[in-house]
């Protein structure tokens, strides 16, 4: 479960949401810069401010960061506390339109980091809603100057994004001369400020801040650097538990580095994934990142000409192939000497890396260099790519590589999402397990990793639990996802049962084949027999048993020779001949018996005979049929004894023949005997005595034994009703059976 919001990772490079220690303890890969900036201040103490520094670096570097670790050491280190004070604007300050602007934010920044001088509490009120900026300039620009004086305090002034406030926000040079004029006179004030990337009014030798500052370019981290950084994190939080693992993390690590490229805050925001598995926090906190960049990266964009944003949009959504210059051509429908010329101009303007391909090495492949960038493009180029953030996606593909390290993640997800809430709660507390919201993510987000088998019977998975949840719309979402995948035959068949039924009806079923179909694709063969055994047992009378019936045709052969596949067949017989599917179910029947021949195995004989002459009977084959129901019975009696509920089986079913041949007195007898085997082993109210009561008081009917058939009728009745409840279709197949021979009695009124 995700930590309070102030220990969150996702805001460790913003201001104010961690302790200096903290940041001490996590920082990586920035020591030499933060050296050489603080060797300058205190070099310059007691001197005029000079040496202005701006610190550029791509969204997410850790130049806000970077700002913080500077603020902590001059409020640790005595000399520089008294040399220096920091006056920080915000990260976002869309209030800075003009130099007027920036003196009063600079005004309003004093009052509140030096309530002991109440000149600029009082300066403040009186000059926040002047409307003459120069009657702000000409009252805050001086008192500034004096604090100065009197002091001998520099004012360090903290700016971010200081190419927003020069290219968008004030558009007056007039005010962005006055601003260079200002840290340029004896004020005391010394900038220090961050932007994302190279700008006009630094690299334009027309404009007031050419060579105005000290440059420092920040790099991303190496990808020793990513892991120390995930390390570090892992230590402050003392999660023993996963630095333990961390030498069998390493590989995944440096896959995430790749896909990252080193960006420290996508790095700490995968920390949050791999420590505390918060999918929906990081979504949150990515998505409102990305709509703060929005317009940055709309800018960037309409700089570049037409041709090359089409191949950052092109390379920015092949996230499922290697982006080479001959795969990046294809994709645009353009030749690839044009293709690699545009590419060279991007890589050159930084827009662009790239690295040997490392399946052929010949060939390169490119990637674009932020990947704040890259991610906002896959993003902006479809709707559709909202529904799940690339950036995850890609996480999840890296961080689970293999199908085994998929299985278990998902295993662990859906045994947390089967406990119960409170036990759930109090887990995720100890244990800072993720919580409900996040497990479900986490499951999306590995239902699009895997090939497309994998990903479908995820799908099919996450499906039938919505179902269960009663979220009718999020099953059909997955199903038409399932739908969209290439699958096997058998795969196929459960993904269109599954949409054409109201999944909760058949929530078991589905899993039972899905983990079937598991077991078949990861190799388990006794795994996928033992399923396919149950699957088999539980067959029942219901559309679904046609996929059902698919799928256990499709896996027979696989099993091996013996008693257990021929009894998965007849099952199979069974219920293609419950479901008249004849043609089928004949040639299953057939293959049956003559497997169990093979077995030698004397009952498995009996049954396979059984079947087939059921079907035989079934379809008007009665003389193909008798032989082989007393074949049967004489097996089983044989084998089990006269008393044996098979053998009544075997006597019923010769019986109900023998009653289709008009060999009534014969039929009876066997009947009979059938019905005393059963209330023997079952007991006088069991549903099997209530089938031979039914089956014999049909008879007595057909001899117009009406008198004696009743009873029987009424008794099988009770036994039903008490067996199954009043609404259950055996009791309306008995009130039936017992309505017509009221008809049949002229009792019209009680068969009504």
């Amino acid at each position: 479960m995700l930590r309070e919001t102030a220990s969150s990772h996702l805001g460790l490079y913003r201001a104010g949401l961690t302790g200096p220690d903290h940041r001490r303890h996590i920082t990586v890969g920035r020591a030499a810069v933060l050296e050489d900036a603080l060797e300058i201040l205190r070099k310059n103490i007691g001197r005029k401010p000079r040496h202005h520094q701006l610190f550029i670096g791509p969204r997410g570097i850790g130049k806000t960061h970077l700002l913080s670790l500077i603020e902590d050491e001059i409020a640790d280190d005595p000399k520089l506390g008294d040399a220096y004070m920091v006056a920080r604007f915000p990260e976002e300050s869309h209030r800075t339109l003009s130099f007027a602007d920036f003196l009063l934010g600079l005004c309003e920044i004093l009052r509140d980091i030096l309530p002991g001088e109440s000149q600029w509490a009082e300066l403040h009120q009186r000059l926040a809603t002047e409307e003459n900026n120069a009657i702000i300039a000409d009252m805050l620009a001086p008192a500034i100057r004096q604090r100065y004086r009197d002091t001998g305090q520099t004012l360090i002034v903290m700016l971010e994004n200081l190419n927003q406030i020069f290219d968008q926000q004030i558009k007056d040079q007039r005010s962005i001369a006055a601003l260079r004029g200002f840290f340029m006179e004896d004020n005391g004030c010394l900038l220090i400020a961050t932007a994302p990337l190279h700008f006009g009014a630094i690299t334009d030798s027309k404009r007031p801040f050419y060579d105005f500052f000290d440059v420092q370019i920040l790099d991303q981290l190496s990808d020793e650097g990513s892991i120390e950084l995930i390390r570090r994190n892992l230590e402050w939080e003392k999660r023993d538990d996963i630095l333990e693992d961390m030498e069998n993390l390493r590989p995944r690590l440096l896959a995430i580095y790749r896909m990252t490229g080193g960006s420290p805050r996508l790095t700490l925001m995968l920390y949050e994934l791999i420590a505390n598995e918060s999918v929906t926090e990081v979504k949150r906190q990515f998505e409102l990142l990305l709509d703060r960049i929005t317009p940055f990266y709309q800018d960037r964009m309409s700089d570049l000409p037409p041709q090359e944003r089409a191949v950052l949009e092109t390379i920015a959504v092949m996230r499922d192939c290697p982006k080479t210059p001959n795969a990046i051509a294809g994709r645009m429908r353009m030749k690839q000497p044009q293709v690699s010329s545009l590419l060279r101009r991007l890589t050159k303007s930084q827009y662009l890396r790239f690295e040997d391909n490392p399946k052929d090495k010949r060939s390169r492949l490119y990637v674009i260099r932020e990947g704040f960038f890259d991610i906002w493009l896959a993003m902006n180029v479809s709707r559709g790519e909202r529904v799940r953030l690339p950036f995850l996606l890609d996480f999840f593909a890296a961080f689970y590589p293999q199908i085994e390290l998929r299985n278990r993640k998902r295993s662990a997800l859906r045994e947390l999402l089967a406990r119960e809430k409170t036990e759930e709660q109090k887990a995720a507390a100890e244990k800072r397990e993720p919580n409900r919201k996040d497990v479900e993510e986490s499951l999306d987000y590995l239902s699009e990793v895997g090939e497309p088998e994998e990903k479908a019977a995820e799908k099919l998975r996450l499906a039938a639990f919505q179902a269960g949840k009663g979220d009718d719309a999020r099953a059909s979402e997955y199903l038409l996802e399932a739908r969209m995948l290439q699958v096997d035959p058998v795969g196929r068949w459960i993904i269109e049962r599954a949409g054409s039924h109201p999944l909760p009806d058949y929530l078991g079923d589905m899993e039972d084949m899905i983990a079937c179909w598991d077991a078949r694709r990861e190799g388990g063969v006794e795994a996928f027999a033992a399923k396919l055994r149950e699957i088999g047992e539980g067959l029942t009378f219901k559309t679904w048993s046609l996929a059902r019936i698919a799928f256990l045709r499709d896996h027979l052969a696989l099993l091996p020779e013996g008693g257990e596949r021929v009894e998965l067949r007849l099952r199979v017989t069974a219920l293609l001949r419950d479901l008249a599917q004849w043609k089928e179910a004949e040639s299953e029947g057939r293959l049956s018996l003559q497997e169990a021949e093979q077995t030698g195995d004397e009952p498995l004989i009996a049954w396979a005979m059984n079947e087939l002459a059921l079907l035989l009977q079934t379809t008007n084959r009665l003389a193909e049929a008798e032989p082989l129901m007393r074949r049967a019975l004489a097996i089983d009696t044989q084998s089990y004894g006269a008393e044996h509920p098979d053998v009544a089986i075997d006597l019923n079913n010769l019986a109900l023949l023998l009653h289709a041949t008009n060999r009534l007195a014969e039929a009876e007898l066997l009947m009979r005997r059938a019905l005393a085997i059963d209330e023997q082993s079952f007991g006088a109210e069991h549903p099997t005595v209530a089938i031979r009561l039914n089956n014999l008081a049909m008879l007595l009917e057909a001899t117009n034994r009406l008198a004696e058939a009743e009873p029987l009728m009424r008794r099988a009745l009770a036994i039903d009703e008490q067996s199954f409840g009043a609404q259950h279709p055996n009791v309306a197949r008995d009130l039936n059976n017992l309505a017509q021979l009221l008809k049949a009695t002229n009792r019209l009124a009680e068969a009504e």
